[in-house]
């Protein structure tokens, strides 16, 4: 396996080295086993047809901000263990294998052989509970995914082990550390890679992943932002003309639904009068105000959807 190490000069042109892999953060969506990109967004991502240069969450900036505080907390708990912490988002790719890696941090400890890869991740007391600890016996689980980015890790920088550094934030706003070991299953890397290929593979041909309606949608939009002077026939289409059918009905309805809903508010509010809070026999109600400061719209395209009857021998474009 060769690998290539690419120092980014900037954030953009970490992008663009990243835009030529799959990489180590999403990797487990081509097993299908990533909550948050499909196969089919990774697709999109990777053919340029939608951008991978999202705007940061709360929840990633956190993260970025609190990776040097991580680093401070290992060293603190292990005065023994040398961590290799550069935050130069040094870029790790195999251009065969078409897989990258952005490693956060190295370890070194005393009585283990060889370096290990240290991935930094942050939870919410919340989170961590829900997604990271087994709920009949509390030991630490991580999230497949995340042990699936740290095993692509170890294996693109040559490390002998791989394990994370989890910083949760408590409901009091404390910082806990937790060190968990990620076994390096070389049958998970045989599958991945695997994958990976078959990824690329397809992609070369020029077909697409299935589309997961319920995760995708948003992907789609993006992929088909843009419209051309263009009438599509799809008169054939029997399926199609039963869904836009049911679209049409689901909208009217919201619609009616909204209209009604907006008539119901000013009574609550009119019997709640200036107080923030009130309740019934069977209902809490809260209706603080809330401030919303101004702020600027990026440019944006869209495509309103509009439904209407067919006419007959209808000519008009």
């Amino acid at each position: 396996m060769t690998v290539q190490i690419l120092y980014p000069s900037d954030r953009e042109q970490w992008l663009k080295f990243r835009q030529q892999d799959v990489t180590a953060s999403v990797a487990a969506a081509v097993l299908g086993a990533h909550p948050y990109t499909t196969p089919y967004g990774l697709w999109a991502e990777k053919t340029g047809r939608v951008s991978g240069d999202v705007d940061e969450t709360e929840a990633m900036e956190r993260g970025n901000l609190l990776e040097p505080v991580a680093v401070a907390m290992v060293n603190k708990r292990e005065p023994d263990w040398r961590v290799f912490y550069a935050n130069d988002r040094a870029y790790y790719r195999d251009p065969d294998l078409r897989i990258g890696a952005t490693p956060d941090a190295f370890v070194e400890i005393p009585g283990r052989p060889g370096r290990g890869n240290m991935q930094i991740k942050t939870a919410s007391e919340a989170a961590f509970r829900e997604f990271w600890q087994d709920p009949d016996i509390g030991d630490i689980v991580p999230p497949t995914w995340i042990a699936v980015q740290a095993i692509t890790e170890a294996k693109l920088t040559g490390c002998d082990y791989a394990m994370l550094a989890v910083v949760v934030v408590t409901w009091r706003g404390n910082l806990r550390l937790h060190l968990v070991d990620i076994p390096l299953h070389a049958k998970l890397w045989q599958r991945l890679t695997a994958a990976v290929a078959e990824f690329w593979a397809m992609v070369n041909s020029g077909a697409e992943p299935d589309i997961d309606w319920k995760r995708d949608g948003a992907a789609v939009l993006e992929v088909y932002s843009n419209s051309f002077l263009d009438r599509r026939d799809l008169s054939a289409e029997h399926d199609l003309d039963i869904l836009v059918g049911k679209y049409k009905s689901l909208k009217e309805a919201e619609a009616q639904a909204k209209r009604e809903a907006d008539v119901l508010k000013p009574q609550i509010i009119y019997a709640l009068g200036n107080s923030e809070a009130g309740f019934t026999a069977g209902w809490d109600i809260t209706a603080r105000t809330q401030e919303r400061a101004a702020y600027e719209v990026r440019p944006s395209s869209m495509r309103p959807l509009r439904i209407k009857p067919r006419k007959q021998n209808n000519a008009n474009f």
